[in-house]
């Protein structure tokens, strides 16, 4: 794809580049981030180009670090013997000793020199901790394969305890098998086979017991089994396991046929047969366990929730509440029920209802949020003094809860709806609203208030005075290790270095490490460390260097540059990215969504033909420039379509789709019922998150002091980005 932006730091290692003599080039950086293809030639060509500086009697800093990657790019290409001979070729970098010796072991091992690579790992002295936890089960690994099973049952023995990894336990049982223990060998094979049913590891533990293997087993032991293979998500194998069981037997031969029937209706409903799931979840509800009978309740409660079932679904939750109060489950079930009301239109029932949940659950963790959700509803009915009266009670009853904020901003605005009364007290609503701001700067509440004090014709003061400060520091012992990895771009083991580094970290040390976190190009370690340690630095004395922490400009030419190529704000785009992935560019989620503004392969490649560019590889969205470049086309289309941040930014999370039907059913409302009313949780909470930060943003970086948002949605265009 042509990439016509500059080229930017991509995170800890490039920035590095500039700080230390021996680090990589930004192109070789960039191609390992991105498991590009032309890495290792990249690398090879690197190190060749050294190597003839050193040739001519002229030094090469970098020639060691280099080694070090190509061999270790080589081993990741299963080009073992070539790594074992590159990564023994050149010395040890200073400091990265232990991890040269690791990773010559592994191609020592894969390359079929085994007794190489027990003597490389037996030379490491000292290691540090993360990369101790990999040497020391590996070593018992090979001492077996070396033909050494006693000595490596000293070290599997307690490691395959630890770990339980069906790794290690395969490891074990054939030190055991070796070592002539053959009942201990048959206990770890059985409970790989048990434990881990789908793993290739599985498969090789149940020839190891044999044919009979299965059979053998406990009924217990069948059921477990079973429960392995569901969590696994074998879905065909689950159904096989139970049927292949047959009829339970025993003293708790009921019990069992009812967890096997929930068992079995969960899976039902993963394959869509909810009519026959239902059948095998009512069994399990009426002869279950209190366990088994309240999951089986609470399954067949929420998908009828997700279908759109509400009366029914309410029916089944009431159940669970009543007939099994002590349950994990009955605080959820009962607040469901509560807010299904809500979801129906029933206002005054979900009023109710949500006052008697708190009478009832005296101890939940959703009372706060039931209290909310009441006086939500009483708003929604205009009953506004007593919506005022509740909100306000939730203010002084949950001080700590985190809907303290939404509940002044509501209780102020419940009062500005009420109608006069002759006599009655009046509220300082320009009091209330400007004690909102001040208590509450990074929360949407915040900069709604400002706009009601706008619409009373208040003069909007600055959310925050001071713009954020960067700040020169040294980089402090505890993360020269991390750096090191990283510019040598070993960015597995910088990230694991760097995590354990961050352990150690203090609200006294915060702001030093953070800032040289950040020069180094490592926005998402620091901005960790803002979020950990200096929330009320940042949102308390508003401190300048806090501020660049928590809200920093990462990536800024590359950030700045396709925002304004793509026609949308920085500030957007750094909202959504802070968001998404903290600014942490190497992150990917369980539906595959990569990079710093998270972005799905599919959509990758459905950006790339509007755009009319080659199509980005899935690997490349780990790349902060290619992210960003899609990202922000991607944000600008929203825009375009929908018209406001707000149902944009809903749009990035829900999909425009859903987002056009709520815009057209409830586009009248003001901005910030319209974000209350939004149906899904996630997106709600998205939203309000990414319109806050964006005006956070843009205060502290644009040209206002005072950004405006616009209280009022337009109507979504029909054309425009569909997916």
């Amino acid at each position: 794809m042509s990439n016509r932006g500059p080229k930017v730091a991509l995170s800890l290692a490039v920035a590095l580049c500039a700080v230390n003599s021996f680090s990589q080039s930004t192109e070789l950086l960039t191609a390992v981030r991105t498991h590009d293809g032309k890495a290792i030639d990249l690398a090879k060509a690197e190190l060749a180009a050294c190597a003839t500086t050193q040739a001519k009697h002229k030094p090469c800093a970098r020639q060691q670090n280099l080694s070090l990657l190509t061999g270790v790019l080589l081993l990741s290409s299963s080009e073992s013997e070539a790594a074992a001979k590159q990564l023994s070729a050149v010395t040890s970098p200073k400091g990265l000793q232990a991890y040269h010796l690791w990773y010559l072991a592994e191609a020592q091992s894969w390359s079929g020199q085994v007794p190489s690579a027990v003597k490389t790992l037996q030379k490491i002295q000292k290691a540090p901790a993360g990369l101790q936890e990999r040497i020391t089960p590996r070593l018992g690994e090979l001492l077996l394969q070396a033909g050494k099973p006693a000595q490596a049952l000293k070290i599997l023995i307690p490691a395959a305890t630890k770990s339980m990894s069906p790794e290690l336990l395969l490891a074990r049982a054939q030190a055991y098998a070796a070592t002539g223990d053959e009942h201990n060998a048959a206990a770890d094979y059985k409970t790989i086979a048990i434990r881990y049913p789908t793993h290739p590891h599985g498969a090789i533990a149940r020839a190891a017991l044999g044919p009979e293997a299965l059979l053998s087993l406990s009924q217990d032991e069948q059921v477990t089994r079973i429960v392995a293979l569901q969590t696994a998500g074998a879905l065909n194998d689950t159904l096989s396991a139970i049927d292949g069981l047959g009829e339970p037997t025993g003293k708790f031969a009921s019990a069992t046929k009812a967890k096997l029937a929930l068992i079995r209706g969960q899976v039902l409903l993963l394959k869509g047969k909810d009519a026959d799931a239902f059948t095998q979840l009512d069994l399990a509800s009426a002869t279950g366990t209190a366990q088994v009978a309240a999951d089986a309740l609470n399954t067949k409660a929420r998908r009828l929730m997700r279908v759109g079932q509400n009366a029914e679904a309410q029916k089944y939750f009431r159940q669970l509440e009543t007939r099994f109060p002590s349950d994990v489950n009955a605080d959820d079930a009962g607040y469901y029920a509560s807010w299904l009301n809500m979801s129906s239109g029933d206002d005054a029932a979900a009023a109710l209802q949500f006052e008697e949940f708190e009478n009832v659950h005296t101890s939940s963790r959703k009372r706060d949020e039931a209290r909310w959700f009441r006086a939500f509803a009483l708003l929604r009915m205009r009953q506004f003094a007593k919506s005022r009266d509740v909100l306000t009670s939730l203010a002084t009853d949950f001080p700590r809860s985190q809907l303290v904020p939404q509940a002044l901003y509501w209780a102020t605005r419940c009062a500005q709806l009420t109608p006069p009364v002759d006599g009655g007290a009046v509220v300082d609503a320009t009091a209330e609203y400007k004690a909102v701001i001040a208590g509450f700067p990074g929360s949407i509440y915040a900069w709604f208030a400002r706009e009601r004090l706008r619409d009373l014709g208040v003069e909007v003061p600055p959310m925050f005075a001071n713009h954020p400060k960067s700040l020169k520091v040294s980089v402090p012992p505890e993360l020269t290790l991390a750096a090191d990895l990283a510019q040598t771009g070993l960015f597995r083991d910088s990230a694991e270095e760097t995590t354990r580094a961050l352990t150690a970290a203090t609200a006294e040390t915060a702001i030093t490490w953070g800032h040289a976190l950040q020069s180094l190009g490592d926005f998402g370690s620091a901005h960790t460390l803002a979020a950990r340690y200096l929330w009320s630095s940042v949102y308390g004395t508003r401190a300048p260097e806090a501020l660049a922490l928590m809200y920093p400009e990462a990536w800024e030419d590359s950030v700045r540059h396709w925002a304004e190529t793509n026609g949308v704000s920085p500030y957007f785009a750094w909202a959504i990215m802070r968001r998404e992935s903290a600014f942490r560019p190497e992150v990917s989620s369980s539906a595959d969504a990569r990079g710093l503004m998270q972005i799905i392969p599919p959509t990758a490649t459905q950006i790339s033909k509007e755009m009319k560019i080659d199509t980005v590889h899935a690997d490349a969205l780990f790349a902060p420039e290619t992210n960003v470049q899609l990202g922000t086309w991607y944000l600008s289309a929203l825009l375009t379509r929908m018209g406001h941040i707000a149902t944009a930014s809903a749009s990035y999370n829900a999909g425009p789709t859903a987002v056009s039907k709520w815009v057209k059913a409830r586009g009248d409302l003001p901005l910030d019922q319209w974000i209350e009313e939004i149906p899904y949780k996630e997106t709600r909470g998205y939203v309000k998150q990414v319109v806050a930060d964006t005006m956070i943003y843009s205060e502290l970086y644009g040209d206002s002091a005072a950004p405006a948002l616009s209280m009022r949605l337009t109507p979504a265009k029909a054309e425009g980005v569909q997916f």
